[in-house]
């Protein structure tokens, strides 16, 4: 799992939702950095409101991310900025039906739906008792 943002705090949190997935995250700021780890991840968080470096742009990053079929983009941005939303919702509407756009809250609240823990919490097994340690 690829993240590009320069939000720490929400950042981690997509982070710990991938290592609760059972998923290796890896935090990137440059399309050098999507280039290199793009061809092994299956999904990539992009943050639109993202403090870029000179000559990179959100859609710059998104039009790379789209460049590895395999993986599955996940854009995010403020609800305020709707004009970011929509282009990327538009972008992304036209490369395929595995990529999604959120707001910022809409990704926090269905983080665990997007990216689902490893096992269910009904799936794993109770802890056995009295057994030998």
């Amino acid at each position: 799992m690829i993240l590009f943002t320069s939000d720490l705090l929400f950042g981690s949190k997509i982070l710990g939702a991938a290592k609760y997935a059972g998923l290796r995250g890896q935090g990137i700021r440059s399309r050098a950095a999507l280039a290199q780890h793009g061809p092994i991840a299956s999904w990539y968080f992009l943050d639109l409101e993202a403090e870029l470096a000179e000559q990179e742009s959100a859609e710059v990053l998104l039009e790379a991310a789209l460049g590895h079929p395999q993986l599955r983009v996940v854009a995010f941005a403020g609800h305020l900025q709707t004009d970011a939303l929509k282009a990327a919702r538009e972008r992304l509407a036209r490369a395929g039906s595995t990529h999604e756009v959120h707001s910022r809250g809409s990704l926090n609240a269905r983080l665990s739906a997007i990216i689902p823990p490893l096992a269910a919490p009904s799936q794993v097994p109770p802890p056995q008792i009295g057994g030998v340690l």
